[in-house]
């Protein structure tokens, strides 16, 4: 009877040490399917470990749960095995996610898809922290959820505030000091007859000014639009072959359907193949943190200038909010 006692703990350590080893595995294989993923979403050949923000971030998050998931391998803290079950359940859910959203076409979906994989992943860190750190392990799903809510939100909020806080270049470009190869004004939406709408005509106008000031010699103006109307690009270049720019100085993209493919377009049809060594990014300022994000990893060397355009608090903070998530989904998923 005292041998059965003994052996049962024993047994119950040993289970919960075989799933927590299952988790790190799997944890490794989704850290090297995201980094794979992330350049792969950028058209770019994988060289090594570089020192890009999202790169940092993913390696931070992957290397604290890795050290929990240790930690826990070698404790004999009795851990519910059942929520060791959930948790490998977690991982594995994260994993063919992220692989789902690394394949498919859609971007709605792979918004989706992504947006699932960071929030199981974050999710996971928080209850690995519990696991770890808590003197007692009672309701520790509620536990779980409620440092989860917690530490979502408080990151939430410092990202938030960082986009809410960048500085834009303007004041070197407004001065004439500020010289770059080619102002990118990035596209928005066009309003029936072919009108650029006034979110589009702010970026006009700012491109406009820094090109009549000499700060850039080219314009590269950028977006697609729907089979029926003109292109973001080409409602751009009209407005600005109006304002007396000559067409032989305006770049035209108009296929993109994105930030990242209308700066994928300057990498790989301009910047590369003319040698540039800076550009200015033009967009509204919620914009241009992600924008110069992308930039930095795609090996762009960007400035960015403010559009002058400004909007009700409620449409400033929906806008900052949607810009701070899409960061994020950049930084670990490169979309």
């Amino acid at each position: 009877m005292l041998i059965m006692i003994s052996v049962k703990p024993k047994i119950h350590i040993i289970k919960n040490r075989i799933l927590l080893f299952l988790i790190l595995i799997s944890e490794l294989i989704s850290f090297s399917l995201l980094y794979y993923f992330r350049y792969k979403n950028q058209n770019l050949a994988l060289t090594g470990f570089e020192n890009k923000a999202g790169n940092i971030v993913s390696a931070v998050l992957y290397l604290l749960i890795s050290l929990m998931v240790i930690v826990n391998i070698f404790s004999s803290r009795k851990i519910s095995f059942s929520y060791l079950w959930f948790l490998l359940f977690v991982s594995v859910a994260a994993s063919v996610a992220l692989t789902a959203a690394g394949f498919l076409i859609q971007k709605e979906i792979r918004i989706v898809l992504s947006s699932v994989f960071i929030i199981t992943n974050f999710f996971l860190f928080s209850a690995l922290a519990v696991i770890t750190f808590s003197s007692n392990l009672k309701a520790v799903f509620l536990k779980s959820l409620l440092v989860f809510v917690i530490m979502f939100f408080a990151g939430m909020t410092y990202i938030f505030i960082c986009v809410l806080s960048f500085s834009d270049d303007s004041e070197t470009y407004i001065t004439g000091d500020g010289k770059a190869d080619a102002g990118v004004i990035l596209g928005a939406a066009v309003w029936g007859g072919n009108r650029p709408s006034p979110v589009l005509r702010d970026r006009i106008n700012k491109g406009y000014d820094i090109y009549i000031k000499g700060a850039v010699p080219k314009l590269v103006i950028t977006g697609g639009g729907s089979p029926n109307e003109m292109t973001e690009a080409e409602v751009s270049k009209n407005a600005l072959i109006k304002y007396g720019v000559d067409s032989q100085n305006l770049i035209v993209e108009n296929e993109s359907n994105s930030t990242v493919e209308q700066i994928h377009f300057v990498r790989d049809k301009l910047y590369k193949k003319r040698n540039w060594k800076k550009i200015v990014i033009i967009s509204d300022n919620f914009h241009l943190m992600r924008s110069k994000e992308i930039c930095s990893f795609n090996d762009i060397k960007a400035d960015c200038i403010a559009t002058d355009k400004s909007y009700s608090t409620e449409g400033n903070m929906n806008y900052y909010l949607k810009e701070s998530f899409a960061l994020i989904i950049f930084w670990m998923c490169g979309i």
